[in-house]
């Protein structure tokens, strides 16, 4: 059973954004690259002669390779984006719930005597 200050919590305006934002933005990132990786699944069983192409007319860099690097390259974007998004917006929202949290407890510690 939940004490009065954590339902006061979790049903805050600031704990329900911080959770829907923070499902949003995972969950996008993650369809992306999952996209992407079932893309490249799917070329590579499908059309293996479009990934075996060079990217350049005289290059010996295939495309498949440039793809795959570029997946890569753009997983360690999205990370950065994440922990920029924490850093920036989660992590100030939660120290906001977290103060309120403490400040909700206190309050209820002096009603309610030991």
């Amino acid at each position: 059973m939940l004490a009065s200050a954590d339902k006061a919590t979790l049903d805050g305006a600031d704990f329900r954004k911080l959770v829907r934002v923070r499902r949003w933005v995972s969950w996008s990132l993650l369809l992306v690259l999952l996209g992407l990786y079932l893309a490249f699944g799917l070329l590579s069983i499908y059309a293996p002669a479009v990934l075996a192409r060079p990217v350049f007319a005289d290059g010996v860099v295939p495309v498949g390779i440039a793809m795959g690097y570029l997946i890569l390259a753009l997983n360690f974007i999205f990370m950065l984006a994440y922990v920029w998004i924490a850093n920036h917006f989660f992590e100030p929202l939660e120290k906001k719930i977290s103060a309120a949290a403490r400040q909700h407890n206190a309050a209820a510690a002096l009603v309610e005597p030991s």
